[in-house]
């Protein structure tokens, strides 16, 4: 799980510099596309989502790791059918985290192999 959010971490950081070089001069709004809306600055950036995204596939699988550890200890105020469920979501939740970082390690691989 370390590992995993090491991995994510370096190609946070990687997108952050990419990003920052690709803003350096700004296109002004006559070079905009019709039908495009430049969005407005004041939302949350793509590394904050991702860095709330993992957090949250954190506590999700922490969550259900903590149940499980706790019905095994004895502890049978949990029902077996709801550690169950949380494992699944845990499991859920850690196939969609891998697939979307395989969709982003496709597409960044892509731009990088885009011709200049």
């Amino acid at each position: 799980m370390v590992g995993a959010i090491a991995a994510m971490s370096s190609v946070l950081s990687e997108m952050e510099s990419l990003a920052s070089a690709a803003s350096g001069p700004s296109a002004s709004a006559g070079m905009v596309a019709p039908g495009l809306e430049i969005a407005p600055m004041g939302g949350a950036s793509f590394s904050q989502m991702l860095h709330a995204a993992v957090g949250q596939l954190d506590d999700t699988v922490a969550s259900a790791s903590g149940a499980a550890q706790s019905f095994a200890a004895g502890n049978h105020d949990i029902p077996l059918s709801d550690v169950m469920i949380s494992m699944e979501q845990a499991n859920i939740a850690m196939q969609l985290a891998a697939n979307v970082r395989d969709k982003v390690t496709a597409a960044y691989t892509n731009v990088m192999n885009m011709p200049v």
